[in-house]
């Protein structure tokens, strides 16, 4: 029901209500227009104007449409959808996005240190880029500990990658505040540009792939988009450490 294209042009608003519905699919299938307007503290506008945006003529329309997602998924067990990762991949070609990239790994290797920070999965890939990058020459370095001191020094020649599929985890937060006082520049990498990490980071790059969570609140969004990211801006900080 999400598409790449879709998500990109939610705002905002729009980002909060399908963060909410596909977090708790069940429940928003079940909700009138008003009670899902009063749950989210906006306009039963904005609910429909996200409808339209996701293709359907009205709100009652999307509550179809997402009930007979649900019974889709309950009957089939969970699979790879590989043209998911095909559409991002297409998105790659876009000189945007590359700019992006490319402007993430100018910033780094301007840098005297870089550091790594994320939490869940995010960690475990946050973990990953810093050993990625120090393979190919930049030393960088990963906070494994939520709880880890950062208000307490100087960073202004320094770089925090900070990764997240919801930019919203307010442990990163803490850690991301403390780097910000010490005058680092953050480098984000989220699902969207519509969440709070982006919002207060100096640079973020964004993949917009559907959100996939299972029961239990497991979110098990494919991060593949973040691996090319990671890897790719390795590779770009390797190649203008080799000019300069």
């Amino acid at each position: 029901m999400f598409t790449y294209e879709k998500i990109k042009s939610l705002n905002d608003l729009e980002i909060l209500i399908y963060n909410f519905i596909i977090s708790n699919a069940e429940m928003a299938s079940r909700m009138t227009i008003r009670e899902m307007a009063a749950k989210l503290h906006v306009s039963s506008t904005t609910i429909l104007r996200f409808c339209s945006k996701m293709e359907c003529e009205g709100y009652s329309e999307f509550k179809y449409r997402l009930k007979e997602y649900l019974k889709d998924s309950k009957k089939q067990e969970f699979t790879d959808d590989y043209t998911i990762i095909q559409d991002f991949f297409k998105k790659v070609e876009h000189s945007e996005f590359d700019r992006e990239i490319q402007k993430a790994a100018e910033i780094i290797c301007s840098k005297e240190k870089v550091f790594f920070v994320g939490l869940g999965t995010s960690g475990t890939l946050g973990k990953y880029g810093a050993r990625y990058l120090s393979n190919l020459g930049k030393n960088a370095l990963y906070l494994d500990d939520p709880f880890y001191p950062t208000d307490n020094g100087k960073y202004d020649d320094s770089a925090v990658v900070a990764l997240s599929v919801s930019g919203e985890q307010r442990f990163l937060h803490r850690q991301i505040d403390g780097f910000k006082r010490g005058k680092a520049t953050i480098i984000s990498i989220t699902n969207t540009r519509q969440c709070t990490l982006a919002n207060v980071s100096d640079f973020n790059i964004a993949y917009y792939m559907p959100m996939t969570v299972l029961p239990g609140q497991y979110n098990v969004t494919s991060q593949v988009p973040v691996i090319y990211i990671l890897e790719t801006l390795a590779h770009r900080v390797q190649r203008l450490n080799t000019k300069t």
